[in-house]
C-alpha cells in the first residue's frame, strides 16, 4: 500500500508541477502565485488568479480537465489495493 501511495503522490507533484511551470511561462505569474494558482485548481476549488492572456486561459482551462483525471487516477491508485484486499478476504477473486 506505500508503494501505491508513494506512486499517487508522484502523479500529484508531476502534475502540480506541470501547472506552476505552465501559469509561470504561458501567463508570466510569480512563482507564488503560480503555486497557488495550480494548487486550487488541483484540488477543486477553481480559479484563484485570473490568468490575463489567451494563452494563460486556455492553459489554466486545459489544466483544470487534466486536473480532474488526476484526481480520478490517484483516488483509483490508493483504492485499488484496499478492495484487492477485500476481494481476498472475502474470496471473492475465484
Amino acid at each position: 500500500m506505500l508503494n501505491h501511495f508513494l506512486l499517487a503522490l508522484a502523479l500529484v507533484l508531476l502534475s502540480l508541477s506541470i501547472g506552476v511551470v505552465g501559469h509561470m511561462y504561458f501567463d508570466e505569474m510569480s512563482f507564488g502565485k503560480a503555486v497557488v494558482a495550480s494548487t486550487t485548481l488541483m484540488s477543486g476549488l477553481g480559479l484563484s488568479v485570473l490568468p490575463e492572456s489567451t494563452h494563460g486561459q486556455l492553459f489554466a482551462s486545459l489544466y483544470g480537465i487534466l486536473c480532474g483525471y488526476v484526481y480520478i487516477a490517484t483516488s483509483s491508485i490508493i483504492i485499488a489495493p484496499v478492495l484487492h484486499r477485500i476481494l481476498h478476504k472475502f474470496h471473492l477473486d475465484q
